[in-house]
């Protein structure tokens, strides 16, 4: 079994307590096969929290477009799939064996936020729904901050999140769409 990065071989590790998973000696990247990581989770009793987001934290950069890799088990093309949840890269999946791809820290970062133990549910359309909706409301507000500039974005925001938790908020905005 070789890494789908730079073909060196893999070597038994484990990424927590009762974890097997496969590491290369020069990427430190790691193979968790998902049969090995539903094991585990099922052994674990309950789901960790998820620690929120703090921008200022560091982690791994979000990688820059790459090759495709190939599955360490079956041969097969991974796929791609973002992790969201404020977390800036993606991790690597096989759809023949579902065996998933670490790359050096990725696991370290996960489990940091609590989001180490939902794998199972990151490859998901739901996950990656909301995946999805959180880059489209960023790329958004980017747009609206530029548009507006700093100040008058966080007033809007501010007078939306008010207007969106009023008890009678279709009323202010029917009156808005009415004097607009």
């Amino acid at each position: 079994m070789n890494c789908p990065i730079d073909d060196g071989p893999l070597t038994r590790t484990e990424l927590a307590t009762g974890l097997p998973a496969f590491e290369c000696a020069r990427c430190h990247g790691r193979w968790l096969r998902y049969g090995d990581y539903l094991g585990w989770r099922e052994r674990q009793g309950g789901n960790v929290p998820e620690t929120p987001h703090d921008p200022s934290a560091s982690g791994p950069a979000p990688e820059p477009a790459m090759p495709a890799r190939r599955c360490p088990d079956c041969g097969r093309f991974l796929t791609r799939y973002r992790v969201g949840h404020g977390i800036p890269f993606s991790l690597d999946q096989c759809n023949q064996c579902n065996g998933v791809w670490l790359d050096a820290r990725e696991w370290d970062a996960l489990q940091s936020r609590g989001l180490h133990d939902d794998l199972h549910e990151m490859f998901g359309p739901g996950w990656q729904h909301v995946v999805r909706t959180e880059e489209q409301r960023r790329l958004t507000d980017a747009q609206f901050t530029r548009q507006l500039g700093e100040a008058d974005f966080a007033r809007v925001r501010e007078f939306g999140t008010w207007l969106a938790d009023h008890p009678r908020a279709s009323e202010g905005r029917a009156y808005r769409q009415g004097v607009a």
